[in-house]
């Protein structure tokens, strides 16, 4: 019998998708288990923070990558890190589309009450300081959120489900894991906490749908850059104080709608 670490490479090779799914879970879970064991909550004010346990898809698909592809396999993982596709432009506006969304919005809304939120409350980003500066905030939110979920749900799990799946069936695969990976966030994260309930649905259905078009989009450009942009300018929108409310579901309903646009599209 081999080494038990060379059986478990073996075991990595022969079953990456579910190697992956696993490891995936236990780096965020123990994470965010650890901290819910000491009795810290993620919530306005506390010094915790949930958004290290959020890079547990990404480190997950570098070693199963390493594991199963080789150097390979880490070099065209890295170019579709790093690749920005042409036109520049149209993909710019694609990333950034939360941000175009939201900023309509918020100026509908102010030719009504009269009102913009200020600039700063943007930067109490969940999980990280708000007197944070700017550059800061941005950075570790498009690391941890942005990279830190996209390497891995779109980058690695939906690429290698679509191959063999269809992109339908690979994006509500998806979808499932991904849904049952946030659980331990229900009790540590004080703002997921309060979905619990009848927004519960709302939130799956959102998240169904956030699988749909992150999946069209990182499949239409085989770039993670992009995708990891799109969830942290969403993220800004919807998650920080001014999107919460009536903005927050304007714009998952765009969301929903532009996902079944992607499902009516898609060849089953």
């Amino acid at each position: 019998m081999g080494a038990p670490h060379v059986l478990f490479a073996a075991w990595i090779r022969r079953h990456p998708l579910r190697a992956y799914v696993l490891l995936a879970g236990a780096l965020s879970w123990n994470y965010w288990l650890a901290l819910l064991a000491l009795g810290w909550r993620v919530a306005p004010g506390s010094d915790a923070t949930h958004l290290p346990g959020l890079a547990g898809p990404a480190v997950a698909a570098l070693l199963v990558t390493a594991c199963a592809e080789g150097e390979a396999g880490w070099r065209a993982l890295w170019q579709r890190c790093r690749r920005w596709p042409s036109p520049p432009g149209r993909t710019l506006v694609l990333a950034l589309s939360p941000l175009i969304a939201g900023a309509a919005v918020f100026a509908a809304r102010a030719l009504v009450t009269g009102q913009l939120p200020a600039w700063a409350q943007f930067k109490a980003y969940p999980g990280l300081p708000a007197d944070g500066s700017w550059p800061a905030v941005v950075l570790v939110a498009l690391l941890l959120n942005g990279f830190g979920e996209e390497l891995g749900w779109r980058g690695f799990l939906l690429r290698r489900l679509a191959a063999s799946q269809g992109p339908r069936r690979a994006a509500l695969i998806v979808a499932g894991v991904w849904a049952l990976w946030h659980l331990p966030l229900f009790w540590l994260h004080a703002g997921m906490a309060a979905m619990v309930g009848p927004m519960l649905l709302g939130w799956a259905g959102g998240l169904v749908a956030g699988s749909l078009l992150l999946g069209w989009l990182f499949l239409a450009t085989d770039s993670v850059l992009v995708v990891a942009v799109w969830h942290t300018a969403f993220n800004f929108m919807v998650a920080t104080p001014p999107g919460h409310g009536a903005v927050a579901i304007v714009l998952n309903a765009a969301v929903v709608v532009a996902a079944v646009r992607v499902w009516r599209a898609w060849p089953r």
